[in-house]
């Protein structure tokens, strides 16, 4: 049974290496192949690091995990409320593991993001940015009722710049009802 539960400074760790492996398999063709291969691992540690050790006052950070072996993380997402005036939470992270994927993992760390700013921001909308080239988060973003509203470039780490677009969620509770 998958669980999803706070993160906590001990999570650090796999959470890191969950995001690496999700972006070098994403990210493979949209981000340079020195980033990829050689800085990513440290780069995702150091960030994770980062964030449990001064987490931001409206930071929230979940992971999924299964019940029966709690030690294999299946997928985290990292939220922050009120982040923008216009498009409130903005929903920074959301990954799933790759075997893991199209198990419902991702709607259910989205679920539970919407409920924890629903509670606490509940006049927010959610967003979140994704790559051009990542189709499949676009297409699964969409079937769940997120709007395209803004095109931007990210500069990426390791030099590259990638288009990316904004995907919002205006009324965040239709997520709870999908």
């Amino acid at each position: 049974m998958i669980r999803i539960r706070s993160a906590n400074q001990g999570d650090a760790t796999a959470i890191a290496a969950l995001h690496a492996q999700s972006w070098r398999i994403a990210y493979r063709g949209i981000l340079s192949d020195q980033y990829l291969q050689h800085d990513l691992d440290q780069d995702r540690c150091t960030d994770w690091q980062k964030r449990f050790a001064n987490p931001e006052p409206n930071q929230y950070v979940i992971v999924a995990e299964d019940s029966d072996a709690p030690t294999e993380l299946l997928g985290f997402a990292c939220a922050y409320g009120q982040f923008d005036i216009e498009v409130g939470t903005l929903i920074e992270n959301l990954h799933a593991h790759p075997q893991r994927k199209k198990s419902g993992i991702g709607r259910m760390l989205l679920r539970h993001i919407a409920q924890w700013s629903l509670d606490r921001y509940p006049d927010d909308a959610m967003h979140l940015w994704v790559l051009e080239q990542n189709t499949a988060a676009i297409g699964f973003y969409q079937h769940l009722g997120a709007v395209e509203d803004m095109q931007s470039i990210w500069d990426a780490p390791g030099g590259t710049e990638v288009p990316e677009f904004r995907y919002t969620w205006y009324k965040p509770a239709q997520l709870l009802e999908r």
